[in-house]
Order: structure tokens, then C-alpha cells, then sequence
């Protein structure tokens, strides 16, 4: 996998040219290496390069790289930190540089004819490529998708059809609900603040790439000023995924943890957004994401840049730097979910970038009855890899409405396009990743895949099939909730948690155990199915009352139980392993 990254990376740089272009056009611009650090060299573990570029990476981050990569390997070139004598180098001719990257080695810039002449003089400069420019969709839906209207059902809302289609209120019964992932969402701003919905999301970070500050709110007087429906998009995609208002609006990973990067400026349409797409997937792998979900695809361009846009042989998975960046974070062990795009299915695949990148889990859309959304975008590959990998509802799909848009903060509409169907799917990955923290990229496509509606017979509209939260969540073994309860009476502590299993439980095997000498020493308790859900697998609610412990909150504690298939499970898997 390493030798691959470095192929597709050494594509990139050598496989380019300069076209004659226009006064100011978007440019990439790559150095030959990172000052005293070069491409080819052997980055050992323990080296200057190498604590150079592991220091640049938060612990959460080194954790989850290390459940694909070992030691040896953490760090590669691409992590190391440009030479600054570079990037000033270029800024001292006059130029403004747009996006920086590690990754690649280079920046981007618009240039003008006498700047590009400058920038080819420069001895660090190795190539540098013309960038093409995201474009713009506008959905229409057939008559019957137009026909469709949802019911308020119970806590759910209006939200509950979008969510029952993909099994994910099963998965909340058992009280696994996105706790312990992180998740960060790439799209044209977030005001999830003044939405009933989202203001009390655990949100640890935010970053505007446009503007480059910590705001990605609707702001006016800025170096790029916002339209007032920036952040209608990426506010509503938020709200499908992690929303949270009882009796309105429910999204799958309400209790992730999220950080949000504003990627997208929706004003003009201006060749930038691929490059904020990667400083952007740079950010977020340094602070430890688990998952990114992007619900903006990347593919053609209009005037006066037609002639640079992508074309069909393009979507290999190796040309689009968003495909490279996305492709690179799934190397590095986070789940993408990418917007598959809305162009409708046509003999030429419509596919977009970063749908086109290996690794990444793509989504389509469908309509409430299961079959694909007019618009939603077809594959293979161009270099004939299925896709999309699933499907998720994205037809009048519930989601909220941006404060200063609506006025208020408490609006909500039905939407569509695979932009919807994406965040529900990356808030489906993380009950998976909540549930089995210890999952790769791959392991949890394979579990969304091989869970999915047509998992036995995959096709190039519908992927693997329509997404199921719950059987995807038990694909790699028993889950366990994440929030286990304790009730402290006059009994006693009540102890009790949820188990579901795909295979028969022992229900003599539930245990908690308890250490009151800091680990050293654990005595056990068996607990009962006291609410059962009916599966035939004993899966339900386990308790039992804990009497004489003075303070249960104190003690290192986890569950264990088996199956009769001789399958064992215990959470957490940090406390249990030391024993």
C-alpha cells in the first residue's frame, strides 16, 4: 500500500504539464522536496524526518494510523512539512498563495503570464500543473419522487422514513449512537449554532479554508464575502448526519464528536475548492478524524476553463487531487464517505471526483421505495471499479434550514441529491466504528457492503445495495453500547447495558466485572436479559444489581459475554485487554 501511495503520488508531479493559458489562471505549483528532507529517502522510525512528521500529528491521530500502518511506517515523505524557504520564495515574487500542502509538496496560486515565468525559473520548482474547478448542480426529480410526502412518527420526526429505510433506530435502541468517534465534514459552511437541532452538537473544531479563520458561519465583511446561503448546504447535510431534536429531526450520529471544515465558496465559481478539499483532509487527519464525509463533487467546469475540465478517463481513482487526497486519507485509516454526485445515469459514467478514489466508501441515493434516484450518479471507474460502494436514502430527505436563510431556528425542509445521502451513510460508519473501534477503512466498507441490499450481486447504480445500520454494526462480532448505566439505590448499584449479536448469545455468559484495587484484581457479576428485543439471539437489555460498592463510577470495570458459536466479545476492549 505504501509503494502505491507513492506511485500515485509520483503521477501527480511527473505525469504534467503547462498548458498556454489565460492571465490568471489556477495553477499548482510542486517542489522537488522539502529543503534537506528528499523524496527518495528512507524515513526511519526514530529519524529527524520522522519525529519532524509525527510531531505535526495529535495522539488520536498516531492511535488510529496505527491500526493500518506499523511503527516503521507511520511516516512517510508527504508528512513532513514544506520548506518554508519555498513557500516564501514564492510569496516574495508577488504571488498569493491559495492552498499549502504536505501532502503533495506545493501550493496553488493564480498566476499570470509573467508570474508562471517566474515560477518555472525557480531552481526548488519541479512542475507545475494547470487545476481544474468544481461545477455546480442543479437537481430535478421525476414526477413520483416529486409525490412523496413523510409522516411524523414518534421521537423521529419527520425524519424517521429516512432513517427506519437504512435500520438505524434499531441500532439507537440498543443505545450505540456515534459515541466515541470523531467525524469531520467538508462543505460550503456550518451555522449550527442558531439551529435547534444542531446547537448542542459536540463540535471540538472548525475551520474556514476560504478565509482562512476558525469562523464557518455566515460572515459578510471578509476577505471573500458570504452570500447569505453560505452554509445552507453544508448546515443541512450536518443535520442528516449527527442533527438532534426530539420529535423533529434525529440523525444517526448524534453523539459523535465533529469538527467541520468550510471548503466550498458558493459566490462565484472559481477553480479553489479542490485545493481547500486537501488542506482541508490535511487538517483533519493531523487532529485524529475517524471519518470524513464531503457531499461536493468535483468533475467539469464552465467558461472560461471548459477545456481543463475532467473527463471520464480521469475518474481512475489516481488523476483528481481530491481522488489522491481522499485515497490517502483511507491509507492513513480514516473512512471517506463521498458524494457519488447528481448527474443522473448515462452510458458515458457520470461519476464525479472524489468518488473515483480506491479505498473510499461512494454513495448514491434512493428513492423511499428503494429504487435509484433519478439523478444519482452511475459508475464503474474509469479503470472498472464499481461503483457507488452503497446507497442511502437522498430523496426528500428531512434536514434543517440555516438560520439566515429561514429567519429563525427552528425550519426544517425536505431535500435531495446524494449530498443527503452521504452524511447519513458516513453517520451509519461511525455506529459501525463506535461499536468496533478497532475496524479499518476497508473493514468497515466491507461490513456497509457486505450488509447491504445486493451484497450477493453489485451493479454500477446501486453499489452494493441499500445500507443496513444494524446488521452492519453486528457484520464484525456482538456490539455493546457505549454508554453502559448505572443506577445507585438503596439496593444497590443497578448495572445494565444492551448486547446484540448476529449469532445466539449464552445468555449465562453476560458478566460484568469489577476491580476495586485499580485492576490489579476483578471479581464478576452475571447479568440478566431483563429486555429482550426478540431477535431469537437473546440481544437485549442485560442487568443485574451490584451491592456494597460504595462507588461504582471509581472502579475499572468491563463486559464480557460469548456466543454459541464460540464467539467472544467484551467492551471496552482497553480495560479487558490489560487482563
Amino acid at each position: 500500500m505504501t509503494k502505491k501511495i507513492i506511485l500515485i503520488l509520483t503521477f501527480l508531479i511527473t505525469g504534467i504539464s503547462v498548458y498556454s493559458q489565460e492571465a490568471d489562471t489556477k495553477y499548482w505549483i510542486f517542489f522537488k522536496d522539502k529543503g534537506e528532507f528528499k523524496p527518495e529517502m528512507e524515513i526511519a522510525a526514530g529519524s529527524e524526518a520522522y519525529e519532524k512528521g509525527k510531531e505535526l500529528l495529535n495522539d488520536r491521530a498516531v492511535k488510529r494510523r496505527l491500526k493500518v500502518l506499523t511503527e516503521e511506517n507511520l511516516i512517510n515523505f508527504g508528512d513532513l512539512p514544506l520548506e518554508e524557504g519555498y513557500t516564501d520564495g514564492i510569496e516574495n515574487t508577488g504571488i498569493d498563495i491559495i492552498a499549502k500542502s504536505r501532502w503533495l509538496n506545493g501550493v496553488s496560486a493564480y498566476l499570470t503570464k509573467s508570474q508562471l515565468e517566474k515560477v518555472k525559473s525557480l531552481d526548488y520548482v519541479s512542475r507545475i500543473k494547470v487545476v481544474n474547478k468544481l461545477y455546480k448542480q442543479e437537481i430535478e426529480l421525476s414526477q413520483n419522487e416529486k409525490s412523496y410526502l413523510l409522516k411524523n412518527v414518534q421521537s423521529y420526526g419527520n425524519s424517521i422514513k429516512q432513517m427506519e429505510i437504512v435500520n438505524v433506530p434499531k441500532v439507537h435502541d440498543l443505545n450505540i449512537t456515534g459515541k466515541g468517534v470523531l467525524i469531520a465534514s467538508f462543505d460550503d459552511g456550518f451555522d449550527w449554532r442558531n439551529h435547534e437541532a444542531l446547537k448542542n452538537l459536540k463540535v471540538i473544531d472548525e475551520y474556514d479554508f476560504i478565509n482562512k479563520d476558525e469562523n464557518t458561519f455566515y460572515e459578510k465583511k471578509q476577505k471573500y464575502p458570504d452570500e447569505k446561503k453560505q452554509g445552507s448546504h453544508g448546515t443541512a447535510t450536518l443535520s442528516t448526519m449527527s442533527g438532534y431534536k426530539e420529535g423533529k429531526l434525529i440523525g444517526p450520529a448524534f453523539d459523535s464528536e465533529i469538527i467541520l471544515a468550510k471548503t466550498e465558496y458558493v459566490t462565484t465559481e472559481t477553480p479553489m475548492e479542490e485545493d481547500f478539499f486537501l488542506e482541508a483532509a490535511e487538517w483533519a487527519e493531523a487532529k485524529g478524524v475517524d471519518i470524513i464525509t464531503c457531499s461536493l463533487i468535483y468533475k467539469g467546469f464552465d467558461d472560461p476553463y471548459e477545456n481543463n475540465s475532467y473527463t471520464y478517463n480521469d475518474f481512475n481513482g489516481k488523476t483528481a487531487i481530491t481522488s489522491i487526497a481522499a485515497a490517502r486519507c483511507a491509507y492513513l485509516g480514516i473512512v471517506v464517505c463521498q458524494a457519488m454526485g447528481n448527474y443522473n445515469q448515462t452510458t458515458v459514467p457520470s461519476l464525479g471526483s472524489a468518488a473515483d478514489a480506491d479505498s473510499i466508501i461512494s454513495v448514491g441515493a434512493i428513492t423511499f421505495s428503494g429504487d435509484p434516484a433519478s439523478f444519482t450518479s452511475n459508475g464503474p471507474t474509469s479503470d472498472g471499479r464499481t461503483k457507488p460502494d452503497v446507497v442511502a436514502p437522498g430523496v426528500y430527505v428531512y434536514a434543517a434550514v440555516v438560520k439566515e436563510v429561514s429567519g429563525n431556528d427552528s425550519t426544517y425542509e425536505y431535500t435531495s441529491g446524494t449530498s443527503f445521502s452521504t452524511p447519513i451513510t458516513a453517520g451509519i460508519a461511525a455506529l459501525i466504528l463506535s461499536a468496533h473501534p478497532e475496524l479499518t477503512p476497508l473493514e468497515v466498507r466491507d461490513a456497509l457492503r457486505n450488509t447491504a441490499s445486493l451484497s450477493n450481486n453489485p451493479n454500477n447504480v446501486l453499489g452494493w445495495g441499500t445500507v443496513n445500520a444494524y446488521d452492519a454494526v453486528l457484520y464484525n462480532g456482538m456490539a455493546w453500547s457505549n454508554s453502559p448505566e448505572f443506577k445507585i439505590s438503596e439496593n444497590g448499584t443497578e448495572v445494565s447495558t444492551y448486547l446484540a449479536s448476529k449469532d445466539v448469545i449464552d445468555p449465562n455468559s453476560v458478566k460484568f466485572f469489577y476491580s476495586l484495587d485499580g485492576g490489579l484484581n476483578y471479581e464478576n457479576l452475571k447479568l440478566n436479559l431483563t429486555e429482550p428485543t426478540g431477535d431469537q439471539n437473546n440481544s437485549g437489555k442485560y442487568s443485574a444489581v451490584l451491592k456494597n460498592i460504595p462507588d461504582v463510577y471509581k472502579t475499572k470495570y468491563y463486559f464480557s459475554a460469548e456466543d454459541y458459536s464460540g464467539g467472544k466479545s467484551v467492551y471496552p476492549k482497553e480495560v479487558s485487554s490489560t487482563n
